[in-house]
């Protein structure tokens, strides 16, 4: 092995050696960087990724082709009626309303009064067979539509009427409730032979329009024999119990 004397002397006369013409520098400084160069050529083809999940693929495509809202189509048929929900709670109670007109037997808001009548009869001879009994006295007659002189009670409002009768006499008596609405007739009498004085009464249920008549007359019953009667007391009242609407 060289001595390290030598080795260290050859290092220094070392660059000297590889120098020409004395051009030859031992220490220089870097370089400006160069120009950019061109791109590079296609690299080689790549390996095949691994499939994507269905459920991506679905919603790319969905967003690919999903276009702009068209027109609400007509509303579809109605369908069938469902079952019946349970009942609800009981809702809180309202403001009380406005207090409403007064009603009236016309039916119109009017303060119309009901037709009743109590008509008496004192007089001391008996009415005429076949002839309305008239009266002499009357308890009420509201709304005028008994009159008193004729016996006639006159329907001037429609509806269901009652009357009732009582009468009584010394001998035999027979009285007939009596209505043009309908040509309504009926018969009431007392023949007992054994009294003095007899009672015949009788009351009915009517449905009477505009105009109808009510009155009640005596008759005589062909089979009945014995005294009959030469005088009458009565009372006759009837009273509406609700009108045509």
């Amino acid at each position: 092995m060289p001595p390290p004397a030598l080795l260290a002397f050859l290092w220094v006369l070392l660059p000297f050696a590889f120098c020409q013409d004395g051009t030859c520098a031992i220490h220089g400084k870097d370089g400006v960087n160069g120009v950019p160069g061109r791109d590079g050529l296609p690299g080689a083809k790549g390996e095949k990724g691994t499939p994507a999940l269905q459920d991506e693929l679905n919603s790319l495509t969905l967003q690919e082709l999903k276009g702009e809202t068209g027109i609400r189509g007509p509303p579809g048929e109605p369908g069938q009626k469902g079952f019946m929900g349970t009942q609800g709670p009981k809702g809180f109670l309202g403001p009380k309303g406005p207090r409403g007109s007064s009603g009236g037997i016309d039916g119109s808001g009017g303060t119309a009064n009901k037709p009743a009548f109590s008509v008496l009869r004192n007089k001391a001879d008996l009415a005429s067979n076949g002839k309305p009994v008239t009266f002499d006295n009357q308890l009420s007659n509201v709304d005028n539509e008994f009159n008193l002189a004729t016996g006639y009670f006159t329907c001037k409002v429609p509806g269901v009427y009652y009357f009732v009768f009582h009468a009584s006499s010394e001998g035999h008596l027979c009285l007939r409730l009596k209505s043009n609405s309908n040509a309504v007739s009926l018969n009431f009498c007392d023949l007992n032979p054994r009294s003095l004085s007899v009672v015949v009464s009788g009351g009915v249920v009517l449905q009477l329009s505009t105009n109808d008549n009510v009155w009640i007359e005596p008759f005589t019953k062909s089979a009945a024999g014995g005294k009959m009667a030469k005088s009458m007391s009565a009372v006759f009242n009837g009273f509406l119990i609700y009108h045509n609407i």
